[in-house]
């Protein structure tokens, strides 16, 4: 499946495209991206799920949801589209959607199988997308966007929010006097 071109996607999803590499296909990104947050995520002490770097951030359990949320609406949304339906989906608000779930009692290794679950869903879509369904044209959130732009939208998404959770919550490995004292030594 060939990447999109400019006009397969809302504007704002080119901060998302850009963080794509050079090379590879949407399968081998897909798996390889999962792969690579799978390891860094297990790598984590389970209360650490819980650490937020700011008050009125995200804590990196809510994170791990949001990341899986999103690859269920963007899944459904492809889902939709290479089925021929051109029905305009709407948005969703990933605010409103994290106050109504509670993650803070579920364990890294539980959300990760969730996320595996998901993004094996995701694969069995894309090995049933073909060349020309890839580029049929659907509406969501109000902007015409393609199957295969969504399929890279998830990966550049999903590398998003792993180097945000690289910078602002990991980072603080290397500067002590910020690590809260409960942390010390664990990041």
């Amino acid at each position: 499946m060939k990447r999109p071109k400019k006009g397969e996607f809302a504007p704002f999803h080119e901060t998302y495209l850009k963080l794509l590499p050079p090379r590879g296909t949407a399968q081998s990104l897909l798996k390889k991206t999962f792969r690579e947050a799978r390891q860094l995520l297990l790598g984590l002490q389970e209360e650490q799920g819980n650490y937020t770097y700011e008050p009125g951030k995200w804590t990196i359990k809510q994170m791990l949801m949001h990341l899986i949320d999103s690859e269920r609406v963007f899944s459904y949304r492809i889902l939709s589209f290479i089925r021929g339906d051109r029905i305009a989906l709407p948005g969703f608000n990933q605010d409103i959607w994290m106050e109504e779930v509670n993650v803070s009692e579920r364990t890294i290794k539980d959300m990760l199988l969730e996320w595996k679950v998901v993004r094996d869903n995701t694969l069995f879509l894309l090995s049933q997308c073909t060349e020309e369904q890839s580029k049929f044209i659907g509406t969501a959130s109000g902007w015409k966007v393609t199957p295969r732009a969504l399929f890279y939208v998830i990966i550049g998404h999903q590398i998003h929010h792993m180097n945000i959770l690289r910078e602002k919550y990991l980072y603080i490995s290397w500067k002590p006097s910020a690590v809260p004292q409960e942390f010390s030594g664990g990041f």
